[in-house]
């Protein structure tokens, strides 16, 4: 390669007279400085390149400082380079005796100390050289320096008119003699240019190649861990794209049922999973993805070896870099020995406590948990201004018994009554033992007395049937006191006190006789055995009747419905209340075919109305608890509405909540089967028996009614105000519409509306009324209330 003695190399021009001796230090062979000859630019460049070739960015800085740093009255040296908008200090050199000492950094200059960073930054803003010392026009910074330093040099390296490079010197000594020495060095700050392009280029390279290895390292480091995690994680970990297919599953799959070795992945929860709950988990997923947050769940799965196992489940939505979701993540834990646990510990805890009150002999509420139960019915009984009777049954001649036969025997004895008073009580009422051979029953929502006579002489008759009792057939009789609250007595021991009375009148009266503590409250049983008979001629000869209640739209004031009620039009007695037929009829059997007669008549007579043209909306039967508890009872409803022509949506069910409760499991799959022929039910007297709610929300219901008991002091009355707004708290967070009976004031209205309560039924809108009267208020297709429904409307429109 020739080069001319007047060519422009790097920037610089350089010629036989003018090139500077450059002193650079070579390995082997003499300085340039004691050259005989000055070296042509061609002699240059051969030495440049033989100098620096086969050498990376590292080892061209680091040359480069050397042959700065070799110069006299040189102490320091550092080459800054510029790299994507940043500064970098490449390499330093310190002259020390000997080899100086040089190093490889390639540091940003901020995150260093003792370098003059301000005015390194404005040489390359300028592309000026920059002459520093501790006195001159620029000075060095407090700090930025070390204490030898006297003086300092910044010389800038262009390309194209751009500063992408900087040496920067530093001396001992004074600033003319740093000058003075590396006056000489322009024909390395020519070649720096090319080798400072060099020095970025590479350097930039071997940052990408280091930060391509780095996500690499830490792409097979994040493959081997998901690997692991989900090959031997003991959780359900998945992972689903919008359509619903899995994409990623762990092994742990496989132990579930209908998931074979292949695995969850490529599939759907509706390949897996039984229907029910393939699609319960399809809708969380849904709202995962479209509300965009985390739910959080328990569920049941079955594994492969038949066991039933609960898992902690945990969905949440897998969002990229600009927020979009683009899948869902499961993480399911198995938390059956958890659940076992609890259960164990629940049921550990319910038998110590079952034990605490309860009798070990009878296992009848014992006394401690007799008076909690009266005082609660007592409380109940003050709201909702009712009557409660307090029943003391003393067996005739017991030690007799247990004189003859022995203790054992009186023990049996004492069971099978137990057993005989529970079966002939309602739910709603206590039966317990006080101890020796004395029971106490407790009857609430006692409207008349002639129902405690019924109830007392019922027992009665039950407790003589025969016992066989260790291969004896013995024969008892019972003496009853009864005192009822509120004439007898205001609290428990009161009541106890006067019941014990009027039970050993019951003795003194010849004993296996009931006696009232009140005089002159007393009836014979013959007037229930009439009643029975009547009752039996009334079916026969359609003496029952229905009339019909409406239900009302709280908010606007329009008709949603009726309820439909059974009477009694007796010959002689007259109009006949349900309240003293219906236990009746319970007790004697004769409700099966009064409640298919109710339900037949009530679905005849929907249907006509809706043929009219009517808008009546759903007719409403409640079912007693032996009718609805008849196993072929949805065949008997799809039988009847096949007869009458009734559509099942236009039909609504209601059973008792103590009903629902008692065998919750049967209940389920009756409602179940209710639900899916269309039609719509209810749980009626809610709030006052004793729900589960873990029942409850498996219960395929639509509608609960709050019981009347709630409503009547509802508007002054904070108790009953805070349980019939948790009902319809409840209600309406299951998802289920809200009826309150019993309405009978503006005021209790005006409450209900306000608490959000979806409709109301009671004397306040309408009593009980024929089908002659209902039809007689439709103007057209219409219903029409009179004016206290009018009332409730404009207040409403109002928004009071």
């Amino acid at each position: 390669m020739q080069i001319s003695a007047n060519r422009s190399v790097a920037g610089f021009k350089v010629s036989h007279a003018e090139t500077p001796q450059a002193g650079l230090p070579f390995d082997n062979g003499p300085s340039w400085a004691t050259m005989s000859d000055k070296p042509t630019a061609v002699e240059l460049i051969k030495k440049f390149q033989q100098l620096f070739s086969d050498l990376n960015h590292k080892q061209i800085a680091e040359r480069l400082v050397k042959l700065v740093v070799v110069k006299p009255a040189v102490s320091r040296v550092a080459l800054i380079v510029l790299r994507d908008d940043k500064l970098y200090v490449q390499a330093v050199a310190q002259h020390q005796p000997g080899e100086p000492r040089v190093n490889s950094l390639a540091t940003a200059l901020d995150k260093l100390k003792l370098f003059p960073s301000a005015h390194i930054k404005h040489v390359f803003s300028t592309g000026d050289t920059l002459e520093l010392s501790h006195t001159g026009p620029f000075r060095f910074e407090p700090g930025s320096v070390p204490k030898e330093c006297q003086a300092g040099y910044i010389q800038p390296i262009a390309e194209n008119e751009k500063t992408i490079a900087a040496f920067y010197i530093e001396t001992a000594r004074d600033l003319p003699t740093l000058l003075e020495s590396v006056a000489d060095l322009d024909t390395v700050w020519a070649f720096s240019g090319m080798l400072a392009r060099q020095v970025i280029d590479m350097g930039r390279h071997d940052e990408q190649a280091e930060r391509y290895r780095l996500a690499q390292q830490a792409l097979w480091a994040s493959e081997i861990y998901l690997h692991a995690i989900l090959q031997h994680s003991p959780a359900l970990i998945s992972v689903k794209d919008l359509d619903g297919n899995v994409v990623l599953a762990s092994d742990h799959y496989k132990h579930l049922q209908n998931v074979d070795e292949s695995g969850f992945v490529g599939k759907n929860v509706f390949d897996v999973y039984p229907k029910n709950i393939a699609q319960a988990l399809w809708d969380i997923d849904l709202a995962t993805k479209n509300r965009r947050q985390t739910f959080e769940s328990e569920l049941q799965l079955m594994h492969s070896d038949g066991t039933l196992h609960t898992y902690f489940m945990v969905k949440f939505p897998l969002r990229d870099e600009s927020d979009e979701v683009f899948g869902v993540c499961t993480i399911c834990t198995d938390i059956s020995e958890r659940k076992l646990a609890e259960n164990a510990l629940r049921e550990q805890q319910s038998r110590l406590n079952y034990m605490a009150f309860h009798d070990s002999l009878t296992a009848l509420p014992n006394r401690s948990l007799f008076y909690d139960r009266i005082h609660h019915g007592l409380a109940r009984a003050q709201r909702s201004n009712s009557k409660l009777a307090l029943m003391l049954l003393d067996i005739d001649r017991f030690k007799n018994i247990n004189d003859s036969l022995g203790h054992d025997s009186g023990d049996l004895l004492l069971k099978a009554i137990a057993s005989r008073l529970n079966e002939n009580v309602r739910d709603m009422d206590t039966v317990a033992r006080l101890g020796g051979d004395e029971f106490v029953v407790v009857l609430e929502g006692v409207n008349d007395v002639d129902d405690v006579i019924f109830i007392a002489n019922k027992l009665l008759v039950t407790l003589a049937r025969p016992l066989e009792i260790c291969g004896h057939e013995i024969t008892i009789t019972v003496s009853i006191g009864v005192s009822l609250y509120p004439d007898d007595g205001m609290d428990a021991d009161e009541l106890l006190k006067n019941a014990d009375i009027a039970m050993y009148k019951a003795k003194e009266a010849g004993k296996n006789n009931c006696q009232f503590y009140t005089k002159g409250m007393s009836a014979t049983a013959v007037n229930y055995l009439l009643l029975e008979n009547d009752l039996r001629r009334a079916i026969e000869q359609e003496q029952l009747i229905l009339h019909y209640q409406p239900q009302v739209d709280l908010q606007i004031g329009e008709l949603m419905g009726f309820e439909a009620l059974v009477r009694w039009q007796h010959p002689e007695r007259g109009l006949v209340s349900p309240v003293h037929f219906i236990p009746l009829a319970e007790e004697t059997g004769l409700i099966a075919p009064i409640g298919e007669w109710v339900l037949r008549e009530a679905c005849r007579q929907q249907y006509e109305w809706l043929s009219a043209g009517k808008q009546v909306g759903r007719i409403a039967v409640n079912l007693s608890p032996r009718q609805f508890r008849q196993r072929n009872f949805p065949e008997t409803v799809k039988t009847i509405l096949k007869e009458t022509g009734l559509k099942a949506e236009h039909l609504e069910l209601e059973i008792t909540e103590s009903c629902a409760m008692e065998h919750a499991g049967e209940t389920i799959n009756q409602l179940n089967q209710l639900r899916q022929m269309g039609l719509f039910l209810a749980i009626d007297d809610f709030g006052t028996g004793y729900s589960s709610l873990a029942y409850l929300k498996r219960f395929p219901i639509q509608k609960l009614k709050i019981d009347s008991s709630f409503i009547h002091d509802i508007h002054d009355d904070a108790n009953d105000a805070a349980i019939a707004k948790s009902i319809i708290g409840l209600a309406h967070n299951m998802q289920l519409d809200v009826v309150a009976e019993g309405v009978e004031k503006q005021a209790q209205a005006q409450w209900l509306r306000e608490q959000g309560c979806d409709q109301g039924q009671g004397y306040l809108f309408a009593r009980p009324l024929t089908a002659e009267q209902v039809e007689s208020r439709f103007k057209g297709s219409t219903f029409k209330f009179d004016g206290h429904v009018i009332e409730l409307n404009k207040i409403a429109k109002l928004g009071a």
